[in-house]
């Protein structure tokens, strides 16, 4: 009797051992994923799946708003001109951004501190003070950029668009705790609030007034919707506090990455002012373009790695840095299919997508697409180490790698526009994140050498892929 009765455990005990629906269907999808068969489906792992899954369908909404304002601002409305211009104005305020970050965000979603009220209201404080002052200096500058470039126009639009930094240093901190624990569901809501109402914004201006000015228009209307979504899904008001220790932390940690943002941003965004001065302003409209359509796909995969990916190992490197490395092992393999299948991608469909998308006026854009695009894959792929080396808080490796990139590029640069023309400089651009990359394999031999193979595998697998995938391609287009 007594084995008739231990014959089968109690209904709740196998319930409780019975994997929820959710994570039957995690393990299906898992096991269709090469280097992620047989992961078990724990709950730190559903939190990156669901993270994932908001975070794709969040910028992919995202970019889809952005893919129907250029169908409609570039092939009805406005000419490359205007684009090109708003490009100068862009980069103008990115490099003040760039150049002056401390990393707040990133530092509250890694620090022990990150959840602490007094610590958010000195990183509020600081983002806010440093915001103001950027707004200040960009109007200061507005007029030597604008006369440097020969383009009046620019002057006012630089101006205005400034307000859009200003704007922002008043976003709640709500954004980066959202990061710290993965809730993608609220971050999208903030990030796409705000791009969308800069796209009505811009598109209702441009059918008024096709200019330059409507897509500045747009931008400091997505920072006001950015900032006020952020406090209506925060669960705090910020409150004016300052901790001394929790500054010096965050000035601490923003050391490292004021050092490597501002070297990333001479060895990577400072592109549109190179290309600014030694091209036409409509050959800069196209080229921006190219870079904005190069980069959506990119900045999806990219967003998985910073807001999932990011705060999820640096988690578990508090925890166990063992487990860390295993967990890097294996979606490192996801990241290079997906930078593959961007390159394949861009190679091979860039033309069509020109064609069908813009104006015959917007014709070399495919060609700067192709070559943009396989920059955008090569950085993807890059950059899953990248993202490894921050969670354990080592940024130097980024800083040199910078540093080694934006001297490649200034030689390269220097000798394509000197001696050849706009193609063989963007040839430049797409090579240069070889260089780059160089930095990270050197990274992680020191400090995760046992996950040194599993790279050079990936980046064998990538280089040959992309080399058949060309040879294919020229082939084709020899007949």
């Amino acid at each position: 009797m007594t084995d008739l009765l231990t014959l089968e455990p109690p209904q709740d005990e196998v319930a409780a051992r019975k994997p929820s629906r959710p994570k039957q269907i995690a393990a299906r999808v898992l096991g269709l994923i090469p280097g992620l068969r047989g992961t078990s489906v724990t709950d730190r792992l559903m939190v990156a799946v669901h993270g994932s899954v908001w975070t794709f369908a969040g910028y992919g909404a995202s970019q889809c708003l952005k893919l129907l304002s250029v169908l409609v601002l570039a092939r009805l409305l406005l000419d490359p001109k205007a684009f090109g211009l708003m490009a100068l104005v862009n980069v103008f305020l990115t490099g003040l951004e760039v150049l002056s970050d401390l990393g707040i965000g990133m530092d509250i979603v890694q620090s022990p501190r990150g959840e602490d009220p007094i610590f958010l209201d000195t990183a509020f404080l600081f983002q806010m003070g440093r915001s103001m002052l950027l707004c200040l200096l960009a109007v200061g500058l507005a007029v030597p950029f604008a006369a440097f470039y020969h383009q009046p126009e620019v002057r006012w639009l630089a101006i205005v668009g400034s307000f859009s930094i200003g704007i922002r240093g008043f976003a709640s901190m709500s954004v980066w705790l959202m990061t710290r624990h993965v809730q993608m569901g609220k971050l999208t809501t903030v990030n796409v609030v705000g791009d969308a109402t800069g796209l009505i914004v811009s598109i209702v201006w441009a059918l008024l007034s096709p200019t330059a000015w409507a897509l500045v228009a747009g931008k400091v209307a997505t920072a006001i919707a950015y900032v006020i979504t952020s406090h209506i899904l925060s669960e705090r008001l910020p409150e004016f506090r300052w901790e001394r220790q929790a500054a010096r932390d965050i000035l601490m940690f923003g050391s490292g990455i004021f050092l490597s943002s501002a070297t990333y941003f001479f060895s990577s965004e400072s592109e549109r002012l190179v290309v600014g001065k030694f091209a036409s302003v409509a050959e800069l409209g196209c080229f921006s373009l190219a870079l904005s359509m190069s980069y959506a796909p990119f900045g999806i995969v990219q967003r998985v790695i910073s807001n999932v990916f990011f705060p999820m190992i640096s988690s578990t490197v508090r925890e166990d840095g063992a487990k860390a490395a295993k967990h890097f092992r294996k979606f490192r393999l996801v990241f290079l299919m997906a930078s593959l299948i961007m390159a394949v991608g861009f190679i091979t469909l860039s033309h069509t997508a020109v064609r069908l998308l813009l104006r015959p006026q917007y014709a070399p854009t495919a060609w700067m697409l192709q070559l943009l695009g396989f920059r955008s894959a090569l950085e993807l792929f890059g950059s899953a180490a990248c993202a490894m080396l921050f969670a354990v808080g080592i940024t130097r490796y980024a800083a040199i790698g910078n540093t080694a990139k934006m001297i490649f590029l200034a030689v390269g640069l220097t000798i394509a526009f000197s001696r050849f023309g706009l193609r063989e400089a963007i040839w430049v651009l797409a090579l240069s994140p070889f260089v780059h990359y160089a930095a990270m394999l050197w990274g992680l031999r020191k400090r995760f050498r046992f996950v040194l193979w599993t790279e050079l595998f990936c980046l064998a697998s990538f280089l040959a892929t992309v080399g058949l995938t060309l040879l294919v391609y020229h082939a084709a287009g020899s007949r």
